[in-house]
């Protein structure tokens, strides 16, 4: 490739130039050109034609640019992509799998950034694809039509070949290296094309700082050890000689202690005394060694290592269970067992409502709950216009909105607002470290100084200032916001946390501290299964209501921050917009949804015009500032169904109540 001001397509490429669909890249993570932001799969405002992207590659110092795979129609032509890792050899010559693919697909094929590997661009008018496996040998194969993007060397493969037309070729290569599963002897080619397969199916939550040699010790030191250990030196005695169950039990260990690190998995199973030949015969697109792996990846529970290893001495599940019901799995995972229960029906008789209202006890009675609940009354967002509306009682709160919409900006502002006036707040974030956060709180502060001084939180991080006057201004903001931030806590989740790690985390700083916190999670369907065996919808509903128990437990506010279904971005929001919206809309006390203001528009009320809708969201989400409505769709405290709005500067962090509709706020006649 060449240096970043200068980089060229190849001719053969110049079809894509025009195409709004390019990105840069920053660490493999996809940029925006237009904002420097990170670009999102499926939002093409976040994407750009080529020479934007340059563009913004030289200003922003990113790595690179890449083309982004996007939705379209189904079986339209589309721009779709093969991608092959560690396919060249050291003469320049291809392994001979890969080979067969680069002569039959024909088509525009480059060195990727490694050298090592290729990516293969062609027109195919077929499903959404996204998959990808690794091959035996340690070489891997990606295929996408959809949801991916490839960075773009120019640093053509072979002779230049233009983009062809290679609908029949990529369905047939898809079909050889990511048949159908089948479910119920029914085969099933939609979950196939839409899962990853193999030893990338699932990700590793068990930090790389322990070694092979000390995770071993640690199994053998296990309840489980003796048995590990047998099955470590070969000895499948206990499994009536049956290798394949052998083979199974010990990859359930594996997967259970490396945190499900498939490719850390099959090193260590290769240091076992089971390891033969047959791990690596292939059984159609698979290995021995890979279907194994993948039958305990599905089988086993994967505990959260992510904050405090604490105990590494439970078991694994039972290697040949299969997905359960949500009841059985909920019996399972409860404390007792009903007819275990030990129920004081002398002291349930005893709180009758004539004791509750005629208690004069101090932490018992309707005076002091009263006198509690009063309290909050004083509590508030520090948005002025939500503010005439609501007081943050005690309970569990839910904002939800679509991708790139602001949701994480509006409810760290709202931490922010609180922690200024001295409230705690817990804030677990699952997506974004703590830089991020707290460089977006700086950026935010120098745009309620001086909007025309202010400086964006990205640039914050790349020191990039154009004046002295903006690098004091960012200077004097990080010290304002030290000052009452005191009490903010980030909690840097990863996306193997899970909602008992969160609990456990609560009420430890409960005990520490003897404060009850305000309680932020962002957001609610990335944190991980309390059991693996659930359906989507029945996890993201055992954790809501984990959540509340401890909420009620602890008499606390938890503000939830939640994803939208997909099929309700272009309508306004409502209840059944919220993902898994059962246990949302019936289990939280206060539901909060933030759209932008066009979906009032007559447009939206329509079942037609798909076109002209987005069109409508794609220029609304460019405005600047961009006008956002904050609606509350439940309220167990007061008012329900009212809305307010506000100006969002995207590029600073901020939200401003809007006056332009009526609302005044005294906080920011800078503005």
């Amino acid at each position: 490739m060449k240096g970043v001001n200068d980089m060229e397509l190849p001719p053969v490429l110049n079809e894509l130039r025009e195409k709004r669909q390019w990105v840069c890249h920053q660490d493999k993570v996809p940029k925006n050109p237009n904002t420097g932001y990170n670009a999102k799969a499926d939002e093409d405002f976040t994407w750009s034609d080529f020479d934007t992207a340059i563009e913004a590659m030289a200003h922003w110092n990113f790595d690179g640019v890449g083309f982004q795979f996007g939705y379209f129609e189904p079986y339209s032509r589309r721009v779709s992509g093969i991608d092959l890792d560690h396919v060249v050899r050291s003469d320049g010559t291809l392994e001979p799998f890969a080979q067969e693919i680069v002569d039959r697909m024909n088509s525009y094929t480059e060195l990727s950034p490694s050298g090592n590997g290729l990516h293969i661009l062609c027109y195919t008018k077929t499903k959404d694809i996204g998959n990808r496996v690794k091959l035996s040998g340690g070489y891997g194969l990606e295929m996408y039509t959809c949801n991916r993007y490839f960075t773009i060397t120019g640093n053509v493969f072979g002779t230049p070949k233009p983009l062809a037309d290679r609908t029949d070729e990529f369905n047939s290569f898809h079909e050889r290296y990511f048949p159908p599963k089948t479910d119920s002897g029914n085969t099933s080619k939609e979950k196939s094309a839409s899962s990853d397969s193999v030893l990338l199916k699932k990700s590793s939550a068990l930090s790389a700082s322990v070694t092979d040699s000390e995770l071993w010790d640690r199994m053998f030191s296990s309840s489980k050890g003796a048995k590990i250990r047998a099955l470590y030196e070969g000895d499948t005695s206990s499994y009536s000689g049956d290798d394949s169950s052998a083979d199974l039990a010990l990859c359930s260990y594996l997967v259970y202690w490396t945190g499900g690190d498939a490719y850390r998995v099959d090193s260590m199973f290769r240091q076992s005394g089971l390891m033969r030949p047959k791990w690596d015969e292939r059984h159609g697109a698979q290995t021995y060694g890979e279907r194994t792996i993948s039958r305990a990846l599905d089988s086993v529970r994967i505990p959260d290592w992510s904050i405090g290893s604490g105990a590494l001495e439970a078991g694994v599940r039972n290697e040949s269970k299969e997905m359960i019901s949500k009841a059985e799995v909920e019996k399972e995972v409860s404390v007792e067992a009903f007819e275990e229960i030990n129920v004081d029906i002398d002291l349930v008789i005893s709180q009758n409502v004539n004791a509750y209202i005629n208690s004069s006890a101090e932490d018992w009675g309707v005076r002091n709950d009263l006198k509690r609940f009063r309290n909050f009354a004083n509590r508030k967002t520090g948005f002025s216009n939500i503010d005439e509306k609501v007081s943050l009682y005690p309970g569990l709160y839910v904002l939800g909105a679509i991708s790139s919409l602001g949701k994480t900006t509006f409810i760290h502002q709202m931490s922010d607002q609180l922690c200024s006036v001295g409230e705690h707040v817990l804030f677990f974030s699952l997506e974004q470290n703590r830089l991020d956060l707290v460089t977006k709180g700086v950026s935010r502060l120098t745009a309620k100084k001086d909007m025309r001084l202010a400086v964006s939180s990205i640039d914050i991080r790349n020191g990039k200032f154009y004046n002295d006057s903006q690098e004091a201004v960012v200077n004097k903001a990080f010290a304002d916001y030290a000052e009452f931030t005191e009490h903010e806590i980030i909690v840097e989740c990863s996306f193997a946390t899970s909602v008992s790690t969160i609990v456990a985390t609560v009420k430890k700083y409960i005990e520490k501290t003897k404060v009850l916190p305000i309680v932020v999670i962002d957001y609610l369907q990335v944190i991980y299964p309390l059991d693996t065996r659930l359906s989507t919808k029945d996890a993201v509903d055992m954790n809501v209501r984990a959540l509340k128990n401890l909420q009620k437990d602890h008499n606390l506010v938890v503000i939830l921050v939640s994803s939208l279904n997909r099929a309700n971005y272009l309508t306004p929001i409502d209840f059944e917009s919220f993902k898994e919206s059962g246990g949302i809309e019936y289990t939280a006390d206060v539901i909060w949804g933030l759209q932008l203001k066009v979906m009032n528009d007559e447009i939206f009320d329509k079942d037609k015009g798909l076109k002209a809708k987005r069109e409508a969201v794609r220029d609304a989400k460019k405005e600047k500032p961009r006008k956002i409505e904050f609606v509350c769709l439940k309220n167990r405290y007061g008012e329900s169904s009212y809305s307010c709005y506000f100006d969002y500067y995207p590029q600073y962090d901020y939200f401003v109540p809007s006056r332009s509709f009526g609302i005044d706020d005294d906080d920011d006649d800078r503005l």
